[in-house]
């Protein structure tokens, strides 16, 4: 059996695709993480996006790309680790095998700002 999908923030489980649009549809903002097992990389930035994320609203999901290939397939990644940003349903930041953390740090506060701005 397929290990589940993992959300830091709050919990949920995702198994399809179709469940990841759902929660891409559901949520303002969304930051989807691929990683494999077997990559050391992963391994090492996953909690420094973790503390990245804390100061802000927004769910992370990690998705082993190992056993959920159809969603990987589906968004276009190849290759690990890949952060994938989603604003409003739209992607608005990728980055993938050399993690610009500085790079995803701005643009979570450029998210805030907005939100910010629009209350």
């Amino acid at each position: 059996m397929k290990e589940p999908i993992t959300s830091i923030k709050p919990d949920s489980l995702i198994q399809t695709y179709d469940h990841l649009k759902q929660l891409i549809a559901e949520e303002k903002q969304v930051i989807l993480y691929f990683s494999s097992r077997d990559c050391n990389v992963c391994h090492a930035i996953f909690p420094k996006l973790m503390s990245l994320v804390n100061d802000h609203p927004i769910k992370l999901v990690k998705i082993n790309i190992d056993e959920h290939v159809e969603i990987a397939g589906q968004l276009l990644v190849f290759t690990v680790p890949t952060i994938l940003m989603m604003y409003e349903g739209r992607e608005i930041l990728r980055e993938s095998r050399f993690i610009d953390l500085q790079k995803v740090e701005r643009t979570l506060f450029l998210i805030k700002d907005e939100i910010i701005q629009q209350e």
